[in-house]
């Protein structure tokens, strides 16, 4: 499963724009049939069909991708990338793939977790682990958190790395939410078999169990729906328990190619404080938030 070469030869590189400043219409044109030929690949899976591939062969898909996501693009070009008609048909698709290839390769790794006899050395050897340890990093990195502090994390997935970073970086305890049973069971078992079930509780339900549960902090994760939902729900609940921190991670520049970002009638009541963008292959912005009334 773990032998992925993010050395690869990506998808573009410098030759294919001499002579072009890399901010233009001219490298639109350049761009623009990476991304419409991926388009066209993936259209012929279902999510069916992406889930019978191998581990190895998810992945290498997955990479054409992430190329395109982190090329060297400023914030210009990319909003001219994704702003062109074509492209804009296409973002749902592509969109909609990158969401269920995470679901898919969360699985996989919580299996893989759940068979190892040394589960922190399966997890560590993860291809994405570093970008999620880098992502947790900043986040932490920015925040004061006290010691005795609990996060409620909306949205975890079958494998919470955020949860489990935090706590093994910085014995954060945490609780998370999601609304899939098989999903709660999944993780469920894959935090125990890491031992950290006496840190981190994984719940069935939304956001709207939080009013029930224990908890200082919110972190709403980047593919964690609907958002205008959850953020309404979160702002009703702090005028009444009055201040927490809150944290929500979204997509920003080339990399908004992957999932639809976070607007701002999603956050209405909410002001933004700070934002921390992403370094390296990172795929998401952090941005803190409070209320704003």
């Amino acid at each position: 499963m773990h032998d992925i070469n993010y050395t690869h030869e990506h998808e573009l590189d410098e030759h294919d724009f001499l002579d072009c400043c890399k901010d233009c219409l001219s490298s639109v044109d350049i761009i623009k049939p990476h991304i419409m030929a991926f388009a066209a690949r993936i259209k012929r899976y279902t999510r069916e069909s992406l889930a019978a591939l191998s581990p190895e062969d998810l992945y290498r898909l997955y990479q054409i991708l992430d190329d395109l996501a982190h090329m060297e693009a400023g914030l210009h070009l990319a909003g001219l990338i994704l702003k062109d008609p074509d492209i804009r048909m296409e973002l749902p698709v592509i969109r909609s793939y990158y969401s269920t290839f995470f679901s898919i390769h969360e699985v996989h790794l919580a299996d893989e977790l759940l068979k190892s006899d040394a589960p922190w050395e399966t997890l560590r050897a993860f291809p994405l682990y570093p970008r999620y340890e880098a992502l947790v990093k900043n986040q932490i990195e920015a925040m004061h958190i006290a010691p005795d502090s609990r996060l409620a994390f909306i949205g975890g997935g079958p494998v919470p790395s955020s949860l489990i970073l935090m706590s093994r970086l910085y014995g954060i305890r945490s609780v998370g939410l999601d609304k899939s049973y098989e999903t709660v069971e999944l993780s469920t078992q894959v935090i125990k078999c890491l031992g950290l079930e006496k840190e981190i509780g994984i719940i069935h339900g939304d956001e709207s169990c939080l009013k029930d549960l224990d908890w200082n902090m919110v972190l709403v994760a980047a593919l964690a729906e609907p958002k205008a939902r959850i953020f309404q729900s979160l702002r009703e609940l702090l005028k009444k328990r009055g201040h927490a921190s809150v944290v929500f991670r979204t997509y920003t520049g080339m990399r908004a190619i992957l999932y639809e970002p976070v607007k701002p009638d999603d956050i209405e009541g909410f002001k933004i404080v700070k934002e921390i963008l992403p370094i390296g292959r990172v795929n998401n912005t952090t941005v803190f938030a409070e209320l704003d009334e």
